[in-house]
């Protein structure tokens, strides 16, 4: 294993991945076929920012043919980036205050003046403004409440992209997962049935929230990081499933105006 420098990082912890792969003179998609990893997910986790998963690192390393001993030391650098990432500095508490001494109440007058019969009449008519202030709250919050949550109609983009610019049509269909993953498919009752789709077919998205990290580039071909079709995200949608269920497509299987969210609310 690389051994990192002074000063350790989850930056640099993905570019030692990524050189170990290399020097093991593997790509993502043969990394894909010895890992059972998605070549996708592997890429993502070359690339950082972030800690990646590690179950993803080590299996990775062990399938490519590093030693046992080099992958029990990946693990524990990731733990200790992990650990070195969950602490920070704690807030001070507060000084404590000297509460007051509360003031001695103000002398009753000797006998309160007389309300006349125009200030009764003010104050009553303040009173009915200020039920029928509340009145129409309740009535908006209530209306509000009734009114469906906002969907949208998003178009799928079962495409790859390949080399410089092309962008062909995948040879497995889109689907909807129970769970925002790559390769849902591969998983056991991952995959809803029922819902896979090629292109142009239409889906209808509630929510949004955020996964795996996918692309829907084939990163092994000549040229791929000049094709201006390929996309990466680690945002999916969730839209409604013929049987009422709502599963989960990346927003990387979608035309490209049905990207970005919609302004869907949180699953």
């Amino acid at each position: 294993m690389t051994a990192p420098g002074p000063v350790d990082s989850p930056a640099r912890f993905c570019a030692d991945f990524l050189d170990a792969l290399q020097r093991h003179g593997v790509s993502f998609r043969r990394a894909e076929q010895l890992s059972g990893w998605g070549k996708s997910t592997i890429a993502a986790a070359t690339r950082g920012p972030g800690l990646p998963n590690v179950d993803l690192v080590t299996d990775v390393l062990a399938a490519v043919g590093t030693d046992a001993d080099d992958v029990d030391g990946w693990r524990v650098r990731h733990a200790r980036l992990r650990d070195a990432g969950s602490t920070g500095p704690t807030a001070p508490e507060p000084a404590s205050t000297p509460v007051p001494a509360p003031a001695p109440p103000d002398p009753a007058p000797a006998s309160p003046p007389r309300r006349s019969a125009r200030r009764r009449a003010e104050i009553a008519a303040f009173a009915v403004l200020v039920v029928l202030v509340a009145g129409l709250a309740t009535a908006l919050a209530v209306v509000l409440a009734a009114r469906p949550a906002p969907t949208r109609t998003v178009v799928v983009q079962n495409r790859v992209a390949i080399g410089p610019g092309g962008l062909v049509e995948d040879s497995t269909p889109s689907y909807l997962g129970t769970r925002p993953v790559a390769y849902c498919a591969r998983q056991p009752g991952c995959k809803i049935p029922g819902t896979e789709v090629g292109s142009g077919a239409t889906f209808v998205a509630v929510c949004q929230l955020s996964g795996d990290a996918i692309t829907n580039a084939d990163l092994t071909s000549t040229s791929i990081g000049q094709n201006p079709n390929a996309a990466v995200s680690a945002l999916w949608l969730g839209a409604r499933a013929p049987d009422g269920r709502i599963g989960y497509i990346s927003e990387v299987y979608l035309a490209p105006p049905y990207r970005g969210g919609l302004g869907l609310p949180p699953c």
